[in-house]
Formats: structure tokens, sequence, C-alpha cells
């Protein structure tokens, strides 16, 4: 089947004009050189940024849980709110923070519609754990969820979810301007492969009509010489 399929590219291919084959391998180099790079960027682009929401989630999950703890600890929860308001204001990926107390109840969190009971279970940690961390698929998108425990344990646990959104926002948009400058390259490059096919087929031309005029009996045909090249010999 294999050659049946080659057989009928090279007919498909060979049927065409000379322009038309130049314009096509101009055009497909150029769009698959852009496509593949475009692709190979976003695929790095989208690692990186999912490694930078990971570090940054922890990150950010440790900080509240050590500045928690002597909050939970002499039960100063207005405080502790107005901590996880800051929190959240001051990174813009947090899409939300909340602190578990040593029973297992919500004691503050950034819910301004209450908060989702379901989450609770959805990601914890361990007295002696460093943190751990989960992805949440939700409606919005994944979120990186980050479990701390605060005190080691004894005074809680501070959990904080970083959204995908705007990462994504960014990988979209670095993707836009690729496709772009992939559109404008590809035009530039049908232009010039339009400018390269008018020269070089020209002559080309020129002598085809000469020969079919030959062919008839026409022999009172001349071709001018074109350039000092091998169509140029040719043509002469």
């Amino acid at each position: 089947m294999s050659t049946v399929f080659l057989t009928r590219l090279w007919q498909l291919v060979s049927s065409v004009s000379v322009r038309t084959k130049i314009l096509g391998m101009v055009l497909g180099l150029v769009l698959m050189l852009g496509l593949g790079v475009t692709v190979q960027v976003r695929a790095i682009l989208t690692q990186t940024m999912d490694v930078q929401l990971e570090e940054q989630s922890i990150s950010v999950a440790r900080d509240l849980a050590a500045r928690a703890t002597d909050l939970l600890l002499i039960n100063d929860l207005y405080t502790l709110q107005q901590l996880l308001k800051e929190t959240q204001a001051n990174n813009a990926n947090v899409r939300y923070a909340f602190v578990v107390d040593s029973n297992g109840q919500v004691v503050a969190h950034t819910f301004g519609g209450g908060f989702p009971l379901t989450l609770l279970a959805q990601n914890t940690a361990q007295p002696g754990d460093h943190h751990h961390l989960a992805i949440l698929e939700t409606d919005e998108g994944k979120v990186w969820d980050s479990a701390v425990p605060i005190f080691e344990g004894r005074a809680g646990v501070a959990r904080v979810g970083l959204a995908e959104t705007r990462v994504r926002q960014v990988v979209d948009a670095v993707t836009g301007q690729l496709l772009i400058t992939t559109v404008m390259v590809s035009i530039l490059g049908i232009t010039a492969a339009a400018f390269l096919t008018w020269v070089l087929t020209r002559p080309i031309l020129q002598l085809a009509r000469a020969a079919q005029a030959v062919g008839q009996g026409d022999l009172t045909q001349r071709v001018p010489r074109w350039a000092n090249d091998e169509i140029g010999d040719l043509a002469e």
C-alpha cells in the first residue's frame, strides 16, 4: 500500500507547476518549523510554570503556618483571619487559604460564600510531614494544594491552594505571539518564494514556448539569455 500511496503522491506533485512546487515547499517548511517551535515552547513553558506553582504553593503554605502558630496558641482568630486575607492579597495565584485547628475544625478561611467541607478531605498533613502537596481538579482548572503542619501538627494545619488560571493565561499569550510570528514569517516566506519562482520560471517558460514553436516547425524563435547561469547557457 505504501508503494501505491507514494506513486499517487508523486503523480499529484509532478502534475503541478514549478511555481506551485516552490511555493508549497517554502510554505510547508515555514509552517512546520513555526508550529514545531510553538508546540515545543508551550510544552517547556507549561512544565516550568507547573514547577514554579508547586514551589510557590509550598513556600506560601509554610510561611502561613509559621506566622499562624502564635495566633492559634493564643486563640487570636481575628488576626488569623486578617493574615489569611493578607496572604491571598499578596499572592495573585492564591485561590484560597484556610487553617484547621488540632481538632480538625476550620477556624479561619478566605471563602466568601462559606467553606466547602468537601475540601477538607482532599489533602492533609501528618505531624511529622514537611508538607503534603495534592493537585486538585476543579471547575476552574488545576489547583496546587499544599498542607503544612502548624507547630509540628500540635496546633493544626495550614492549607493553601494556588490556581493555574494566571499561568495558563501567560502560556496562552506566549503561544498566541508565536503563532502570530509564524503567520508573519509565512507571509514573508511566500513573498520571497513568489519572487524566486518568478525569477526561475520566467526563462523556463520562454524556453518551453520556444521549444513548442520549434516542434511545430517555426525555427525563427529566439530566446534571450536571461542570466549567466545554467538556464542562461541552455537558452543560448
